[in-house]
């Protein structure tokens, strides 16, 4: 090499410099940046690219540098501090990821107790995975997540937990380091396994260097060997880290990163001796003890790797890595382990963002999911952390249990709803199911929301109003149902599945939440298929028949008030005189009684819109078809009502339920657990609701744009029939006249008086005696209208308004407009037969007036328009009698 006089002092402060930014970005990761970082103080330094140095390298303290410089070479070529990487494969030590359980009987040990673990003969896997941490970053000092279980074990809870060196992988045994075997470095070491003082393989003992350019140049080439051990070149990072121990024989850092890629490559007794020798350096490097105890452990040597992790400990505080490796040699117990594990991941989170580091930290909590499974505190975080790592099904597992520990906390709901619906295609119908009821039980969580309008004023610096929940919840609705696939293997479609879950919820919160299991603890917004889930059927349903019970109690009273004021209406119509009924048949008042009495009508509580047990069970997918006035798709949902097991070993098709032996009628109907002869009630009530569906198919064929009568006709008398077999045949006869009653209003109000009359004629046609006068008085006012507008049309003939004013007197005698109507219409149309010149259907026409308001007059006495008409109506037919009829001669 040659050597340059006239280098500067501050090209080495700035070569210095730029290894300390490439060590900073080796911390974030950034390898590329680190390489040409380290290349740019090797060029400073006065080194070209191939490796050869300029000046002559006297004068070491004319460089400005302390001639000890020795003394700090380990911390000169590593910033950093422990290098993690523990493999979490070992079946040796029981915290294997993927492989049989400490105790179990593939791994050969005694059970595991508190205070044993097997440390097999094979050598412990326990050390750190090169494939796993090639790219393990140099973190600093690292903050650690919320692990409120961490600090209860007494292991060095509240110690400060060192920085982190870049190349776990240096000590763990991976693929990608030489596959050769060699030790490129056995010439090295002297008997005694000490580093040589004089020339070794060509290289000179003494750097021709100046003091200050060689601790520079050594600490460079090291930095590019961490930068190719990050890569997961193995052989060009002992190369480089060759170059700079020839450079500074004496120096431990070298030594310390020569071990570690020995151990890289699998060559554990090489990795042994470059620790051992950067350990009896005058300055041993602070992390070599730690890392030949991660070698003996792999080496199979369990009690010299617990001996240096003292003798670490000794010295100062061990990093998580290194606590949970001790626990295991020193028979710490289960939990202790599983504690240090899942502290060892969150370490591993606090330095920079990698894809190593992540899957690192994932591999570590799963194994410590290995030792205490269950449920953890804070499970979100890590569950995000597994699946950032790539073990999304582990995560699932995990929420899953402290879902069932508190299924009220919000947090853990939502983690779990998001883990579901991310999981793909892939996931199963089970899987889909679980992620439906984890959305649906969010949607009326007041603590979500709350939670949502708190982190939406902290983002965006405003108040956000409550009165945003509904327009937000409808809003994240639509969006979950774009997202669920349209054929998930599930028995329902999803987004019916949704909406049932979503709608039970709802109704649920209404009053007030399902109260959370042994009365502690916030209340739950759920459906049956989280109720389902947390195995609480039984508690459903006993909580539910209480509901019932109250339900059934308002609906009485609602009901027995609406009969009092029809019985009050009626009395008061009988008792007033002809003349003021005429007057309240035909004002303002007769239509807002009417309206009053539908009010009254819709606003009775119905089963189907307040039962929850028609909402937590099968009839819940029905109910809501009904909802969506799909009459003809919840008939069909209705045919079928047992689970796949009971429907495979067949049996009755239409309304069948489940056996009473199935064990997952609770599951599917928590909703009728707690109700006696549970069976037989879902079968009345299965029925019940399609009595309603065919009333609903029959009001929609009435009140479609092009009614069908006769079809509407035929689908209410199959429900008068269904009606009979539940005994509810008079309720379903006052449901079809209120439906009938309320159409016709319609109709009337739009002046569509034909479509009035159909729609009563067809209701007339099925109804029996008990609820007919409702329907025929109705149809008199209907038909007196009608028959009045089309009287009053010039040139409209007069028989299709006599013949309805004939129909509107018959069932209503008591409409005064109606009987003076009709005597008016029966005076013209005589009058207009004997201008047609037939004057026997003249006579016979005034014959027929002179009857009707006779009759009338009876009924109206001293009326004063009867009268008048009866008295022209007999001169006309008294005229009408002297003329001559040429059909008689």
């Amino acid at each position: 090499m040659t050597t340059q006089t006239t280098k500067t002092r501050t090209d080495l402060s700035q070569a210095e410099q730029a290894c300390a930014e490439g060590e900073s970005a080796l911390e974030r990761g950034d390898t590329s940046a680190a390489e040409n970082l380290f290349t740019r103080a090797l060029r400073l330094a006065g080194v070209g690219d191939g490796g050869a140095t300029e000046g002559d390298g006297r004068g070491g303290d004319g460089w400005g540098h302390d001639a000890q410089g020795d003394a700090h070479a380990g911390d000169a070529v590593d910033a950093g501090g422990p290098e993690r990487g523990i493999d979490v494969g070992s079946d040796a030590y029981g915290v294997d990821a993927g492989g049989p359980a400490c105790g179990s009987p593939g791994t050969g040990g005694p059970p595991h107790g508190p205070d044993t673990y097997d440390l097999g003969t094979g050598g412990p896997t326990g050390v750190p995975d090169a494939e796993s941490h090639a790219a393990d970053r140099n973190a600093g000092t690292l903050v650690h997540g919320p692990d409120a279980e961490t600090d209860t074990d007494g292991l060095n809870a509240a110690a400060p937990v060192p920085g982190r060196d870049v190349e776990r992988d240096a000590y763990g045994l991976g693929a990608r380091g030489s596959t050769d075997g060699s030790d490129t470095d056995r010439g090295m070491y002297g008997p005694g396994g000490g580093p040589k003082r004089g020339p070794a393989t060509g290289n000179p003992a003494h750097s021709p260097l100046p003091e200050g350019v060689a601790r520079v140049v050594a600490r460079a080439w090291t930095g590019v060997g961490r930068v190719w051990l990050a890569r997961g070149e193995g052989a060009g990072a002992e190369a480089e880290f060759a170059r700079a121990h020839a450079l500074r024989p004496s120096a431990a850092g070298p030594l310390h990163w020569l071990g570690c890629a020995a151990a890289h490559r699998g060559d554990l007794a090489a990795a042994e001796r470059h620790l051992t020798a950067s350990l009896a350096c005058a300055v041993p490097h602070g992390r070599s003890l730690v890392q030949r105890a991660y070698v003996h452990a792999r080496a199979g040597n369990p009690d010299s790797a617990l001996g240096d992790l003292r003798a670490a400990a000794s010295a100062g505080p061990l990093d998580d890595e290194a606590r949970w490796l001790f626990a295991v040699l020193a028979g710490g117990s289960t939990r202790e382990v599983a504690l240090r594990l899942r502290r060892a991941a969150l370490a591993a989170l606090g330095g920079h963002d990698g894809d190593e580091l992540r899957r690192r930290a994932a591999a570590l909590l799963v194994a410590a999911r290995g030792l205490d499974p269950g449920s953890w505190s804070s499970s979100p975080l890590y569950a995000v952390a597994l699946v950032r790592g790539g073990y999304r099904a582990a995560a699932v597992a995990l929420l899953d249990d402290a879902v069932r520990d508190d299924p009220s906390d919000h947090r853990v709901t939502h983690t779990l709803a998001v883990g579901l619906l991310n999981s793909g295609d892939a996931g199963s119908g089970s899987t889909w199911e679980r992620c439906v009821a984890a959305w649906a039980a969010l949607l009326h969580d007041a603590g979500f929301w709350a939670h949502v309008l708190e982190s939406a004023s902290r983002r965006y610096g405003v108040g956000v109003e409550p009165s945003l929940v509904p327009v937000l919840r409808a809003g994240l609705r639509e969006a979950l149902e774009r997202c669920l696939p349209d054929d998930a293997g599930t028995r329902v479609a999803l987004g019916p599945l949704l909406q049932r879950e979503a709608d039970a919820a709802k109704l649920l919160a209404a009053i007030g939440g399902f109260p959370a299991a042994g009365g502690g603890g916030a209340p739950l917004f759920c459906g049956p298929l989280r109720i389902a889930e947390l195995g609480r059927s039984a508690e459903f349903g006993a909580f539910a028949a209480a509901w019932e019970q109250s339900f059934a109690i308002a609906r009485t009273a609602s009901a027995s008030a609406s009969v009092d004021a029809r019985a009050q209406s009626f009395a008061a119509v009988s008792a007033t005189s002809a003349e003021v009924e005429a007057e309240t048949e035909t004002g303002p008042e007769a239509e807002a009684e009417a309206e009053a009495e539908t009010a009254t009508a819709t606003a009775t509580p119905s089963a189907a819109s307040t039962s929850l047990t028609y909402a937590f069970s099968e009839l819940g997918f029905a109910r809501l078809l009904l909802g969506q006035d799909k009459a003809v798709d919840a008939l069909a949902a209705l045919s079928e009502l047992r689970c796949p097991s009971c429907r495979a070993r067949g049996g009755p098709g239409a309304g069948a339920v489940c056996e009473p032996a199935c064990g997952r009628f609770d599951e599917l109907n928590p909703g009728y657990a707690g109700v006696p002869d549970k069976h037989l009630r879902l079968s009345l009530d299965a029925r019940g609701l399609a009595l309603e569906a065919r009333l609903s198919m029959g009001r929609s064929e009435m009140t479609s744009a092009r009614p069908d009568f006769g079809a509407a006709a035929a689908y209410w008398r199959r429900a008068l029939v269904h009606s009979r077999e539940i005994d509810r045949y008079r309720e379903t006869q006052t449901a079809i006249v209120d439906m009938a009653l309320g159409a016709a209003r319609a109709a009337h109000r739009d002046g569509r008086l034909s479509l009035a009359v159909s729609t009563l004629d067809a209701t007339r046609s099925v109804i029996g005696a008990n609820e007919r006068g409702r329907l025929e008085g109705q149809l008199a006012r209907v038909l007196a209208d009608r028959g009045i507008s089309v009287a009053n049309d010039a040139e409209a003939l007069l028989d299709r308004p006599a013949a309805d004013l004939r129909r509107s007197v018959a069932f209503n005698p008591h409409l005064l407009r109606a009987q003076v109507s009709l005597g008016i219409v029966l005076r013209g149309l005589a009058a207009a037969r004997w201008s047609s010149g037939s004057l026997s259907g003249a006579r016979d026409t005034l014959r027929e007036a002179v009857d009707q308001l006779t009759a009338a007059l009876a009924l109206f006495p001293d009326e004063p328009d009867l009268e008048e008409l009866r008295e022209a109506a007999v001169a006309d037919l008294d005229h009408v009698m002297w003329q001559p009829d040429e059909s008689e001669q």
